[in-house]
């Protein structure tokens, strides 16, 4: 075995980590994107069913809140959902996205954290810039 076939190991080791980080990433942000559908729907349920009687200025208001909430759950998603394809695709901007992505999931316990850790684990280690080349 020569040198040449341990740097052949570690940059497949890393091809595999970079496609589990994105799937990663994909999975985690789509569950997000369903809480998020979750949400808008148990709102209009409530807006249907539970808000009959209520005056308007109530029902903008719930409805307000209820869309700007879903709303901020698909922001949150979306650009993680971007970002694991990026990853599967190699695509040099997704370097950086995941880093960033990685860092501001960190205090999202526990599974954020895990995402994190795993993503600045990964950029950390030598050779993880050729497998986007």
């Amino acid at each position: 075995m020569s040198l040449n076939d341990g740097a052949r190991m570690d940059r497949q080791s890393l091809e595999g980590h970079r496609r589990i980080l994105g799937i990663v990433f994909i999975v985690m942000n789509a569950l997000t994107l369903l809480v998020a559908l979750g949400f808008g729907a148990f709102g209009l349920a409530m807006g249907q069913f539970g808000m009959q009687h209520a005056s308007a200025d109530e029902r903008t208001l719930v409805t307000a809140v209820l869309v700007g909430v879903t709303g901020c759950f698909f922001l949150m998603g979306l650009p993680g959902i971007i970002t694991g394809i990026g990853l599967l695709k190699r695509r040099p901007w997704s370097r950086t996205l995941a880093l960033v992505m990685g860092v501001l999931a960190l205090p999202n316990v526990p599974l954020g954290t895990a995402l994190g850790i795993y993503t600045i684990w990964f950029y950390t280690q030598v050779g993880s810039d050729q497998v986007f080349e």
